[in-house]
């Protein structure tokens, strides 16, 4: 009896839209339904060795509707969280993560902000997969009435890399909502070029895309009768030297460091 490839045309074979030209830490490719008798995945390229490396693979169908561009998915949800297995590869902060965390409250002179030293480095965000972006969201550390300036470029290869937003010079305070031209991106870089209270740039939250949502939260809030002022977060003066002798971060009212000492 003939098997399914004995008969012309029973058996086809097709490609998902590929990554091979994109660096991924996790992938989720969506597809349009259809049934399937086999996957073969294939690896293309790895930054440590000439190994590709999977840790697990699931396969379903799902009711969720995905909106592609460029065979990329365009997010609606932010992407850019710890869940989604997104990272901060670049920057330092007491917490590895602390950008991507989702907490835009508790923070203070101390900890709860990621830096890195003016002229020096770089705020870096992988995501887990590149994605069709076209905006971001950043909460500036705002405990003072201190302003900033940066410029915002995104990447698929941590090779080329495109500016999306440049405010280098623009006087930039607390929430900063960045739109630009929709285009693939695994990472996105921030670059802060100045800061008119010491020599390190300090960001709170990133989010990617932005959320109105959670903007509308933030507004009805700042209009509320709670004390949502930046003073409300300060601390006691003592707080404002972050300790000595580590690789962890100057506090955001203390005087910066040289940069080996700021970076790992």
């Amino acid at each position: 009896m003939p098997g399914p490839r004995g008969q012309e045309g029973s058996c086809r074979t097709g490609r998902v839209p590929s990554a091979d030209s994109f660096l991924c830490r996790r992938r989720f490719p969506a597809v349009k339904g259809q049934g399937l008798a086999y996957i073969r995945i294939v690896g293309t390229h790895n930054t440590v060795n000439k190994i590709f490396h999977i840790v697990a693979f699931e396969c379903m169908f799902t009711n969720k509707t995905f909106t592609l561009e460029k065979g990329l998915i365009v997010p609606m949800e932010n992407v850019a969280t710890i869940a989604d297995c997104a990272s901060v590869i670049e920057g330092v902060s007491r917490s590895r993560n602390a950008l991507l965390n989702g907490d835009t409250k508790n923070y203070d002179w101390d900890s709860g902000y990621t830096c890195h030293q003016l002229g020096s480095g770089a705020i870096v965000v992988q995501l887990a997969q590149p994605y069709m972006i076209g905006s971001i969201r950043l909460l500036l550390w705002d405990c003072d009435d201190r302003s900033y300036s940066y410029y915002v470029e995104v990447s698929t290869n941590q090779q080329q890399w495109t500016m999306v937003a440049d405010r280098t010079k623009v006087s930039c305070k607390s929430w900063q909502s960045v739109t630009f031209e929709r285009q693939p991106a695994s990472f996105i870089r921030i670059v802060g070029t100045h800061n008119t209270a010491n020599e390190v740039f300090h960001c709170v939250h990133f989010e990617c895309p932005e959320q109105q949502s959670s903007q509308k939260e933030e507004n009805s809030e700042e209009l509320g009768t709670g004390d949502t002022s930046p003073a409300s977060h300060q601390l006691d003066p003592h707080a404002l030297q972050a300790p000595s002798g580590n690789a962890l971060p100057a506090s955001p009212g203390a005087p910066s460091r040289s940069p080996n000492r700021q970076h790992r």
